[in-house]
């Protein structure tokens, strides 16, 4: 599947990747995490040689669709991931436009952020995963840093302001305005 506006749906710890689909005015690329994890998969994203790993799935999904224009959008572990790449100034070589970083879990990953310019994101949050200075082996999550920072920090550090989910437990927003929004889908190329 080919398509120059893409979302790439970035899933979080024990799901997986799903198939391309394409919707109206664009392309939704699911790409599979770097790791297995309860059954599934999850985004390992530190230390360096994880990370590196991680971004040429991301990669790869993105030119192997032929995207010219990408929104990331992570959920969980893939919300994580996703806001790493933002605070690391990625482009994907011009192509990136925003990231919508679905309740993440808040870790040390995002410390010292310094995106790119004109990349846009946004931060969505159900207030399920919020405990600052929690051990992150205690409580079973994969996280940078080893230890929760809390929501509030976390947007600090991304330079946003927290947006409520639409939902009040732990899951995805996959409908989030920004989406098509950012892709400016409906528009022409």
């Amino acid at each position: 599947m080919r398509a120059e506006r893409c979302v790439l749906r970035v899933h979080g710890r024990s799901a997986t990747g799903e198939a391309s689909v394409l919707r109206e005015g664009y392309a939704e690329i699911s790409p599979t995490g770097n790791d297995e994890a309860f059954g599934g998969h999850q985004w390992l994203y530190f230390p360096e040689q994880e990370y590196g790993d991680a971004r040429r799935i991301i990669v790869a999904a993105i030119d192997s669709a032929g995207c010219e224009r990408v929104v990331l959008n992570g959920f969980s572990n893939g919300a994580a991931f996703v806001a790493k790449l933002f605070c690391r100034g990625e482009t994907f070589a011009g192509r990136l436009v925003g990231v919508v970083i679905d309740d993440p879990v808040p870790d040390a990953a995002v410390l010292a952020c310094k995106p790119a310019p004109r990349i846009r994101a946004a931060l969505y949050w159900t207030g399920a995963l919020d405990d600052v200075g929690i051990d992150c082996a205690e409580i079973d999550f994969t996280c940078e840093g080893g230890r929760l920072i809390g929501v509030d920090a976390y947007a600090d550090a991304l330079g946003v302001t927290i947006q409520p989910s639409a939902f009040d437990e732990h899951q995805w927003y996959r409908d989030a305005d920004e989406l098509e929004a950012w892709l400016e889908v409906g528009r022409a190329s």
